[in-house]
């Protein structure tokens, strides 16, 4: 009887969903995290599982990315874009890089960008770029910050 029960503990334990430290544990309900060969990225996904948004940054440099797949029409001609968080907004040069599917509107944040240390819980990334706005889905703040600790480690 010890030996079913024990067996069947065992079985339950593998069923059981593992949870990583770092992966979905922090994301909310369309972010994804991970960190690979030294890059630390928080990725944003729709209803149907394409890629909107990534925030990524690489240590030493330090610069984080913040890449939109969506406003890639509009920033085509625009040199420069709003990123906004809570009631904080920095204006900054951005570009649309890559082909197809991979393009998406890059805008390379300053290293230990000073708008960081206003975020609240609550707040969400905006992305405005030629009068076109974006709200990234909740969490899109959290995530910021997350990339930037994993990078800058503080």
């Amino acid at each position: 009887m010890k030996r079913e029960a024990a067996a069947l503990v065992c079985a339950m334990a593998l069923l059981a969903p593992i949870s990583v430290a770092g992966q979905e544990a922090a994301a909310g309900p369309n972010w994804t995290n991970d960190y690979a060969n030294g890059v630390v990225t928080a990725t944003e996904r729709d209803s149907h599982g394409r890629v909107t948004a990534t925030i990524t940054c690489r240590p030493p440099d330090g610069i984080m990315v913040l890449a939109d797949y969506t406003l890639t029409g509009p920033g085509r001609r625009a040199q420069r874009a709003d990123v906004k968080i809570g009631n904080l907004s920095v204006n900054i040069p951005s570009r649309v890089d890559g082909a197809g599917r991979d393009q998406a509107l890059r805008i390379n944040l300053p290293q230990r960008p000073p708008i960081l240390a206003a975020v609240q819980p609550s707040d969400h990334v905006t992305i405005t770029v030629a009068n076109q706005s974006r709200e990234l889905s909740d969490g899109s703040a959290a995530e910021m910050k997350q990339v930037a600790y994993g990078c800058w480690g503080s």
